[in-house]
């Protein structure tokens, strides 16, 4: 617990900063051509009403567990590898000083 309130308030504004920059990040992509061009478009869950999927059964149950490790293991691994080099470039400012 004590680990927790070690400098909470950086924490906490680092954590609203990105949040804010993705967000801006997303607006800016949902007001480009290309998002609408997507949205005009459309897209269809599924096959037309009566046909059976045109997927096999056992890649129905693998493929949203690959779709969340994806979603959130690649933001995870990205997050730690920024963490690890901001680490790293902090600790070589400090041996120079």
């Amino acid at each position: 617990m004590k680990h927790l309130k070690q400098q909470w308030k950086t924490r906490t504004s680092i954590v609203l900063i990105v949040s804010v920059l993705v967000s801006l990040i997303l607006v800016a992509l949902e007001r480009t051509d290309w998002a609408m061009q997507i949205n005009l478009q459309g897209y269809s869950h599924g096959s037309a009403e009566g046909e059976k999927p045109n997927i096999a059964p056992v890649l129905m149950y693998i493929l949203p567990f690959v779709k969340e490790l994806v979603l959130i293991g690649v933001p995870m691994l990205l997050t730690l590898g920024i963490a690890k080099l901001f680490g790293l470039i902090k600790k070589r400012f400090k041996r120079a000083d």
